[in-house]
C-alpha cells in the first residue's frame, strides 16, 4: 500500500471515532480513590513545598550614578525659649547686675541712689553691657573693613564711617 493511503486510512478511523463519541452519552468523569494510608504515605514521600528566596540581582555598581547610605530624618523639637529672652528690660538689668557685679556692691554699696545724681547698680551693669556689645561690634566691623580693603578701599573706607556713626 502506498503511504497515502494509510494516512487516509487513520483519518477516516479518526473521524469515525469522533462521531460515535459525539452520540453516546457523556459518562462522568472516573475519579481514582486511595485509602487514607496510601494518601498519608504518597505525602510523607512528596517534597514539602519551599517558596524560592527572593535573588536580588547582581549588577556592577554604575560608575555615574552615586548612591547615598540610608538615612532616617527626625524632626528637631522645638527650641524653648530661656528665662534671658523673655525678660522686660527692668528684669534683664538686674539678670546683668547679679551676673557681672559682687554681692557686696549689689546689696551694700548700691542699695540706694540719689534721684538725678546717682545709677543704680541694674543700671550700671546695662552700661557696661551696651559698651561691650558696641566693642565687639566696632571690632566686627574693623575685621571687615580690612578684608574688603584688599579689594575695594573706598567701601571699606565708608564701612568704617557708617559704623563709626551714632
Amino acid at each position: 500500500m502506498k503511504p497515502m493511503a494509510q494516512i487516509l486510512g487513520l483519518l477516516l478511523a479518526t473521524l469515525t471515532g469522533a462521531v460515535r463519541a459525539e452520540d453516546a452519552p457523556a459518562a462522568a468523569p472516573v475519579q481514582p480513590s486511595l485509602s487514607t494510608e496510601v494518601a498519608q504515605s504518597l505525602a510523607a514521600t512528596l517534597p514539602g513545598y519551599v517558596p524560592p528566596a527572593a535573588a536580588k540581582p547582581v549588577e556592577a555598581p554604575n560608575p555615574d550614578v552615586l548612591e547615598l547610605p540610608k538615612m532616617t530624618v527626625k524632626q528637631r523639637p522645638r527650641p524653648r525659649l530661656g528665662e534671658i529672652d523673655i525678660l522686660g528690660p527692668k528684669a534683664f538689668n538686674e539678670e546683668l547686675a547679679k551676673k557681672n557685679l559682687s554681692a557686696f556692691d549689689r546689696s551694700f554699696l548700691n542699695k540706694f541712689t540719689l534721684p538725678f545724681f546717682g545709677i543704680s547698680a541694674a543700671d550700671r551693669a546695662r552700661e557696661d553691657y551696651n559698651i561691650a556689645q558696641k566693642r565687639q561690634f566696632m571690632s566686627d566691623v574693623m575685621t571687615i573693613a580690612r578684608a574688603a580693603e584688599l579689594t575695594d578701599p573706598a567701601n571699606a573706607k565708608a564701612l568704617r564711617e557708617a559704623a563709626a556713626k551714632p
